[in-house]
């Protein structure tokens, strides 16, 4: 064994306070409501948080049996905890879902060096980076879905809607999740195997780092999309700006540009206007136009494909109309009903979660989106923004 399991167990023990206070000082620094809700509820949240973490060190150690059954009683747990806490904090779950980020990065952070300090084994290593990620998502998933049931019975039928649909984000979440992983830890056991040979080929292995590099990356993604999703979004408001939408089209216009490669997708930009100012965020639109147009392209099978962007204003409503215009195979209507449900997708490696953050962001400023189909004629998706037309920058 290339480790002592006691000193290793011990450590990791030790560490837990260390955890939970680089994590509570983390939240006291995103603002004054985060600070007000740790300071109020210390001593409850160290209590929970601290019997979690301590079950998850003594979890590494199990055998595999032993381990199938901690998971599934830490998901039982994670949901008897949703019940639990939709009583006691129902008004603060958007804080609860970042504590619970913060905390499960927090503790892979100083876990994962304290493994690495101990563990000198690659393979070992890589089984508890493995065990403790696995750990967090099942409970995170139980959690949010004990949440979610409690506050059906507490709420009316649309609300109880909404819960429904977060149920199935945080089940699609669970999904999307442990393909990535498995990716990951395939590629990180290869690379142990390819270690181990007389000949170390660097090539091969920078590309099976690569390769695990963007599935993290992936998975950072999925994380911070399902947090825009769940939250309210309000925070994020205040740190809108008044800019150019039309530099953000020329932007997007270039990228895809550059990403198509075949003559068979013509991509048209129409407009007069060389200034037409919106508030709000330009990354956060551009993130919104790649995904129609990603969806647009997605959509051409065999036959030449088009896809035609206009930007017009309306002074009646001040708003300036988006309207991005494809002639792919369109979307059925049964379909086109739940598109902007979290998790439905029509793509077979889709994720389902894109079009719900496009609508999330175009309604945190004011704006909304609507999108028209016909099978085998196009889809039509027009995003309404607010315009200001007597800003100057």
């Amino acid at each position: 064994m290339s480790y002592k399991e006691n000193e290793l167990r011990s450590s990791l023990i030790l560490a837990v306070p260390i955890i939970l206070n680089r994590h509570y000082h983390s939240m006291t620094m995103k603002n004054i409501e985060f600070s007000w809700f740790v300071e109020t509820h210390k001593e409850l949240l160290d209590s929970s948080f601290s019997t979690i973490l301590m079950s998850m060190v003594e979890a590494l150690f199990f055998d595999s049996f032993g381990y199938d059954q901690y998971l599934n009683l830490l998901e039982k747990e994670g949901a008897e905890q949703g019940v639990y806490t939709a009583e006691i904090f129902g008004d603060h779950f958007d804080i609860l879902l970042d504590m619970s980020k913060d905390l499960n990065l927090t503790a892979q952070n100083i876990m994962f060096k304290i493994i690495e300090e101990f563990v000198d084994d690659s393979a070992i290593r890589l089984f508890f980076y493995n065990r403790l990620m696995e750990c967090n998502w099942t409970r995170f998933t139980g959690f949010a879905q004990g949440y979610l049931s409690n506050k059906n019975q507490q709420i009316d039928n649309l609300h109880e809607q909404k819960i429904a649909v977060m149920g199935q984000m945080a089940a699609g979440m669970a999904h999307e999740i442990r393909n990535p992983l498995a990716s990951i830890k395939g590629f990180a056991q290869l690379v142990n195997i390819r270690l181990n040979e007389p000949e170390i080929k660097a090539d091969e292995l920078r590309a099976y780092l690569d390769i695990t590099i963007k599935e993290i990356d992936a998975l950072n993604g999925l994380v911070t999309d399902f947090l825009i999703l769940a939250r309210k979004g309000d925070s994020t408001k205040n740190n809108g700006v008044v800019f150019n939408v039309m530099e953000v089209i020329h932007r997007v216009n270039n990228i895809v540009n550059q990403l198509i490669l075949s003559d068979d997708i013509i991509l048209s930009v129409e407009c007069s206007l060389e200034k037409v100012l919106t508030f709000g965020s330009a990354s956060q639109l551009e993130q919104v136009i790649l995904n129609i147009l990603k969806n647009s392209i997605d959509s051409f099978t065999a036959f030449r494909g088009r896809i035609d962007i206009s930007v017009t204003t309306a002074a009646e409503t001040n708003e300036i109309i988006l309207l991005f215009k494809d002639n792919g195979e369109g979307i059925s209507q049964d379909k086109l009903k739940r598109i902007f449900d979290p998790f439905f997708t029509t793509k077979q490696k889709g994720t389902g979660i894109g079009l719900s953050i496009c609508k999330q962001l175009i309604e945190m400023y004011g704006g909304h989106i609507k999108v028209d189909s016909e099978v085998q004629v196009g889809t039509s998706v027009r995003v309404i923004l607010p315009w200001v037309y007597d800003y100057h920058i």
